[in-house]
């Protein structure tokens, strides 16, 4: 059951669907609609992706977690993320520092914030972030404390992953001119095969149940939008010629 809204709630699936950068779909999977992007990536990557043995990926910002980075890099795969907003900080706090601006010591595993005061490890959770906390004696006098944050203990706390080094790798691709060369071309690619699934093909809706049928109804959607774009190529080619096409599909 897919939470559409906050009142509403649908039976709803998500089609993982991964395409080369001249649009042909090459792999899809279906799944659940009530999970999440970052959750169903392992499976469709280990089982279809891996297979393609891609140099690059360009995700959207549903894939962006320290895991999914570490896993492709560990397998000489470049991740290609957008860029996204600094968690819990929102559009009026213009003012207040960047997470950019505290300096991470990976010697001696702590922060140094922007007055040059240290920000010591404290603890890990459950989840993997190691958590780092400020002495709140050095806090409370601070000059720049209505910019660092807003707690009511006047102390700095910062999240880091355990993985958080193979995000880093990814960002600094990101900030490239080829990395911002690749992730333009979703829109071109990717983005055009959804829309193009949804408007001309019946994709936006489906009045199927299982994920067997789905896995059906995408084979055959994803198999005519390719055999579609071929024949448009060999027409435009030679439009008075008859053409005979053989197609496979990959379930």
């Amino acid at each position: 059951m897919f939470h559409k809204g906050e009142h509403k709630e649908v039976f709803a699936y998500t089609v993982q669907t991964s395409c080369d950068k001249n649009g042909w779909v090459l792999a899809y999977e279906p799944f659940a609609g009530n999970l999440h992007d970052s959750t169903t990536f392992e499976k469709f990557y280990t089982e279809k992706l891996h297979t393609l043995n891609p140099e690059k990926l360009v995700l959207d910002a549903g894939y962006k977690t320290p895991y999914i980075s570490k896993q492709l890099l560990e397998n000489s795969v470049v991740p290609v993320f957008p860029y996204t907003r600094p968690k819990g900080r929102s559009k009026n706090q213009k003012e207040m520092f960047y997470p950019k601006d505290y300096i991470y010591d990976e010697d001696n595993d702590c922060y140094i914030c922007p007055e040059k005061k240290i920000i010591l490890y404290s603890t890990t959770d459950r989840n993997g972030y190691r958590i780092y906390k400020s002495k709140r004696s050095l806090c409370q006098n601070c000059p720049s404390l209505e910019r660092c944050t807003k707690s009511k203990r006047k102390q700095k706390t910062i999240i880091r992953h355990i993985w958080q080094e193979f995000l880093d790798i990814s960002e600094e691709y990101r900030r490239t001119p080829e990395g911002k060369s690749d992730y333009k071309q979703r829109k071109e690619t990717i983005e055009r095969c959804f829309g193009t699934a949804k408007e001309y093909h019946g994709f936006r809706y489906t009045n199927m149940k299982g994920l067997a049928k789905m896995r059906m109804k995408s084979t055959l959607t994803f198999a005519c939008m390719n055999m579609k774009k071929l024949a448009n190529i060999l027409w435009n080619m030679d439009p008075n010629r008859v053409f005979f096409i053989a197609y496979k599909a990959l379930v």
